[in-house]
């Protein structure tokens, strides 16, 4: 009797959640935008048509420009509107107000720092263009969500909310997320205050090889800091505004080039989800023409040509910011050059879904924002001196009120030249930029665009010093002296995050810089045309290009000096020796040497850095050379009383890789020989919403075998450490274009995953193959020869009920 009420109860269970199912499914499939036919909107509007191609690309003709923004604004709405209202919540520290709970710790990170607040302000120095077009952006989204005749996304279903109107400022606050994931030296600042903590500042100089760390004695104040304030902190910043840094980017004149004008190649690499940060769009109208890489919730083509000139970016690396400990008076003020001053008071209430309102108190000094009052940062600051405390405050260009970024963007997309280019990014002032432009006469050129702090003293490396104001900042490097170039005789410029100014530069833009292991590679295979002309397809298999210079650099290293003791040890040796650096997802040596690398760089660390070496990530392959050639003091572990050799490190370290690979599911019932790197390396794209949620994450996921490494052209970034997914690839180039100047028409994209936000969509994931195995495509300007997918936008006064 009981077991048959078991059975009954379970079947009206299965039934219950079919009928579920469905429903959820018959209203997500319901929620598809409206892709064909004739709407008639109240704006002020004339005929817009918008057609789409085969995958999922908007061509949008219209007879003005502010109409074609307000058709851009109208199709980012519809295809990733949830991912546009999830960023400005971001940005504005109001996630809680659809989440609860869950959203408190970055709306405490996001209030504090005060982004949308800058936002609003950075309305008030942008030019007239660009306003307008802001302001017609802003009028399509908006006239998508109030004339629509389906249901919202079903991310809005599920919370059960509907989005407030969009305004401009929604569209300014992406830039400042950008700016913040862009611009991460003050976690490496915290990274190295929290390692004064276990090693001396000789010590720490080691472990930055490239660096231009030239005082040490700036090292005596980030002493004080606490190791945990450090911790918190940048557990913080890891969580909500984790740093995203890299890119590709390059450009030939036309006497290297096939058709005797420039090509320009462009693949920003940013953290894989789904959907992706772009959106490929092309639009038209009489006089003009913009085709390329949007991002939703922003009117501005990032990477795009306008039918005269092409341009890309990658991130210059730049130091932005900096932590400044402020001492504090007995009564609460904070100690500056010409005496106590008091802090600026903001008061943040952030609304939480199922709660009572959050009440933040913000407390700003001349620098900025104090960030150790983070809830989450619960020691006070020790003051050397004195019985007082003591506070970090973030001085950042992100948080500026005159930014003018946004009419530098507009400016360049408007220009004819490289010589227009070159003059509209003098008001491009956040993140700093390599853009390198290249136009239809056949010119191409190279400007590092920002504001770049000058500082009075320090070279910004760890939090400084507030009250004397040594470490100042003392204006910016004029514009004319960052780094440029302008129709170089080589007729090359390539960039992919190296260091952007030669050695003799007397302005500091940062005190490291990454491998330029990419860069090395790009010219490598320029150069392996030996005079050859390059052509559209040449770029493509440099972009695909998954030959590391770095293996090949560091490899020779660590072969000379290992001796494993154990015979799969020696197998891999074998194997590894015979290896031309190849990141193939089809082969053994990337995951055995990849491993190896990590396990070296544990060996080489982790006795000395203790509990701070989960912090210090990354393959930090520079430094592992430097150690194994010059600094071999390392080599020995301090936690044994042996006297350990290089060889005996990285002889262990091949073990231990081997050890581990053999352990583990993905590779524990396989023959050396049949271990894949594609079994560990996979991009993944989860959703932002529904990747939280068991069930929904498998649906709305998706996870590909990928070539590549963190050191390749063909990005596969990713952390070696990563708990239940080590080596998983989430950081790449998920945007590709590559601009032919001589028919900007034969210019070739490709996203990641697809144009569509919404899972039901066809679009979501179609492109995810073609990306991954290097496939792009066209965007004419005459748009997709036959489309099913045509929509006519008119206005009200048009509809046949007026008639």
């Amino acid at each position: 009797m009981i077991i048959c009420k078991i059975r009954r109860f379970a079947l009206i269970l299965v039934v219950l959640s079919a009928i579920l199912a469905s429903i959820v499914g018959l209203i997500t499939w319901q929620s598809l935008p409206r892709s064909n036919g004739t709407v008639f909107l109240p704006e002020a509007i004339e005929t817009l048509t918008i057609k789409r191609d085969d995958h999922g690309v908007p061509f949008i003709k219209a007879n003005n420009e502010g109409d074609a923004y307000f058709a851009l604004g109208y199709v980012h709405a519809q295809d990733r509107l949830f991912q546009m209202d999830f960023m400005r919540r971001l940005g504005a520290g109001k996630i809680s107000e659809v989440l609860g709970a869950r959203g408190l710790g970055s709306d405490r990170f996001m209030r504090t720092l005060g982004l949308y607040g800058r936002a609003k302000a950075n309305l008030n120095v942008l030019d007239e263009e660009t306003i307008h077009l802001l302001e017609r952006y802003t009028a399509g989204i908006n006239a998508w969500m109030e004339n629509r005749t389906k249901p919202l996304p079903p991310e809005f279903q599920l919370l059960q909310y509907t989005p407030e109107p969009w305004v401009p400022a929604d569209s300014l606050v992406w830039q400042k997320l950008m700016t913040l994931s862009l611009a991460g030296n003050w976690r490496e600042e915290l990274l190295r205050t929290e390692l004064l903590q276990v090693l001396s500042p000789e010590k720490i100089l080691d472990l930055w090889p490239d660096s231009t760390l030239e005082d040490i004695t700036t090292f005596s104040s980030a002493q004080t800091i606490p190791i945990n304030v450090t911790q918190e902190l940048g557990a913080a910043i890891d969580t909500y505004a984790p740093p995203t840094l890299a890119s590709n980017v390059w450009a030939l004149a036309g006497q290297h080039t096939v058709s005797g004008k420039p090509l320009l190649a462009s693949d920003p690499h940013l953290g894989f989800q789904a959907p992706l940060v772009w959106y490929l769009a092309h639009m038209s109208w009489p006089g003009g023409t913009r085709a390329g890489a949007t991002t939703p919730g922003v009117p501005l083509f990032m990477i795009g040509h306008n039918g005269s000139i092409a341009w890309g970016v990658t991130t210059t690396h730049a130091d932005l910011q900096d932590l400044f400990i402020e001492r504090l008076t007995e009564d609460g003020q904070y100690h500056t050059p010409e005496g106590p001053m008091s802090f600026e008071q903001r008061t943040e209430v952030i609304k939480v879904r199922f709660r009572d309102p959050v009440v933040l108190n913000v407390r700003l000094s001349r620098h900025g924002p104090v960030v150790s009052d983070l809830p989450s940062v619960s020691q006070p600051l020790p003051d050397s001196s004195s019985s007082n405390r003591n506070v970090l405050a973030l001085a950042a260009t992100v948080l500026r009120d005159d930014d003018r970024s946004a009419s530098g963007i507009d400016r360049l997309s408007r220009a004819k030249n490289v010589d227009q280019a070159r003059n509209a990014l003098a008001l491009f002032e956040q993140p700093q930029l390599n853009f390198v432009y290249a136009d239809v006469l056949g010119g191409i050129g190279y400007t590092a665009a920002a504001k770049v702090p000058v500082r009075r003293g320090g070279n910004g490396t760890v939090p400084v010093p507030g009250d004397t104001g040594f470490f100042d900042w003392d204006g910016w490097i004029p514009y004319e002296n960052l780094p440029h170039i302008i129709r170089p005789e080589s007729g090359r410029l390539v960039n992919a995050n190296n260091r952007p100014m030669p050695a003799w530069y007397p302005y500091l833009i940062a005190a490291s810089f990454p491998e330029d292991y990419r860069a090395e590679r790009i010219n490598e295979r320029l150069d392996d045309l030996n005079g050859t002309k390059a052509s559209l397809q040449d770029m493509l298999k440099i972009q695909l290009d998954t030959q590391s210079t770095m293996a090949k650099d560091l490899l020779p290293i660590l072969l000379s000096k290992a001796t494993p003791k154990s015979l799969a040890g020696q197998d891999a040796l074998t194997r590894l020796a015979g290896w031309d650096g190849t990141m193939d997802r089809n082969r053994p040596e990337p995951l055995l040497f990849l491993t190896w690398s990590r396990e070296v760089k544990r060996a080489l660390l982790k006795d000395e850095l203790g509990s701070t070496y989960q912090a210090f990530n990354g393959g930090r392959i520079r430094l592992i050379k430097s150690i194994l050639t010059n600094k071999r003091d390392w080599c020995d572990d301090i936690t044994t009383l042996a006297l350990e050799s290089c060889s005996h490190a990285v002889s262990e370290a091949l073990d231990a890789a081997v050890v581990w690979l053999a352990g583990r599911p993905e590779t524990q019932d396989l023959a050396m020989g049949s271990w894949r790197w594609g079994l560990f390396h996979k991009a993944h794209f989860g959703h932002t919403l529904f990747g939280l949620l068991p069930g929904l994450a498998d649906l709305t996921s998706v996870e590909l075998e990928t070539n590549g490494s963190d050191h390749t052209v063909n990005r596969g970034g990713f952390r070696s450490d990563r708990g239940l997914f080590p080596f998983r690839h989430g950081h790449g180039a998920g945007m590709r274009a590559i601009f032919d100047l001589d028919d900007l028409d034969r210019s070739l994209f490709v996203i990641a995953l697809g144009q569509s936000g919404h899972p039901a969509s066809k679009n979501y994931r179609n492109l995810a193959n073609i990306w991954r195995d290097g496939g792009m495509f066209t965007l004419p300007f005459s748009g997709p020869e036959q489309s099913n997918h045509a929509l006519t936008l008119q206005p009200l006064s048009k509809s046949p009920k007026n008639q």
